[in-house]
């Protein structure tokens, strides 16, 4: 469900979080040579949150996230991964692969200072935050994973897979239109909530710059969607929640199980009616259900 307003194409000055002086954005140079973006927002001195958005999606999608976050005295930290938002954008497709993310986010971790923060991540963002803590378990705190494809393969991959072929990147580089992002939206959303004109353009508005339609390509065929089929996956120790919707189809049940084996005592959280951007669709509770979940690791 689409609920109206103004539409059209927004400039980089008005992406996400601009107008709002409660969010400091910085844009740290990692050891690689990249510089990602950093929004960050709460209490300096609290707990550090860092929020890590899935594919094709930047630090926007945590909009209802992060304020909730701070409110309960955290310090929350949304960052755009390479390929994404107002980040460098690789065109290389050995910058997308599992293993190369997993030290993208050690690097980010290393230029924001953060030893073990707590971290949250959605869809693609979410498996990572998998891959991360089974190598880095002593870098890893509490999880909290929405939605986290990646594991046991996303239904219609081979689709989106067939959709992009490389010989379409010089179209891609010229013509980005706003439609796709339309129907996008309207295939990740459920039955519990609705997004708006404002919601496509922002979503729109990064893919619209220079070298993104290339990252995002790259990236949707140089990940391991399928993980559990073609790399050795061991257990990690680690406190965890995960939490999803009962419509969404790139995240079925099953799915969810699979991380019961790979991270003992993991609760699960079913959102009925949800669709896959559980966050955004029933942010009042996601944010209830995660803040209560690391309360208790506080405690």
């Amino acid at each position: 469900m689409i609920r109206s307003g103004r539409r059209g194409r927004i400039s980089p000055s008005d992406i996400f979080p601009a107008g709002h002086s409660e969010y400091r954005a910085t844009f740290p140079r990692l050891r690689s040579g990249l510089s990602i973006r950093a929004v960050e927002t709460g209490n300096t001195a609290g707990p550090p949150v860092v929020l890590v958005p899935g594919w094709g999606c930047s630090v926007y999608s945590f909009r209802f996230t992060m304020p909730a976050l701070a409110q309960a005295g955290y310090r929350v930290t949304a960052v755009d991964l390479k390929g994404h938002g107002l980040s460098d954008k690789p065109a290389t497709p050995a910058e997308y692969t599992i293993d190369s993310l997993v030290e993208h986010l050690a690097e980010i971790l290393d230029a924001l200072g953060l030893e073990r923060p707590h971290l949250v991540g959605h869809s693609m963002g979410g498996s990572l935050l998998y891959h991360f803590a089974a190598r880095y378990p002593d870098r890893t705190g509490p999880l909290g994973l929405l939605s986290p494809v990646g594991l046991s393969g996303v239904p219609p991959m081979r689709i989106y897979h067939a959709l992009t072929p490389r010989f379409l990147l010089p179209i891609l580089r010229l013509f980005t239109p706003r439609l796709p992002v339309k129907v996008a939206l309207a295939r990740v959303y459920g039955d519990r909530g609705t997004y708006t004109d404002e919601d496509v353009d922002q979503y729109w508005a990064p893919i619209r710059f220079p070298g993104s339609p290339a990252a995002l390509r790259e990236l949707l065929h140089a990940y391991d969607w399928n993980a559990s089929e073609r790399r050795s996956l061991e257990p990690v120790s680690i406190r965890a929640i995960g939490i999803w919707g009962s419509k969404d189809h790139l995240m079925p049940r099953d799915g969810m199980m699979l991380y019961e084996r790979l991270i003992p005592g993991i609760q699960l959280h079913e959102v009925v009616g949800a669709g896959h951007v559980v966050h955004e669709e029933a942010p009042d509770e996601v944010n209830s259900v995660l803040i209560r979940f690391f309360g208790t690791i506080e405690l």
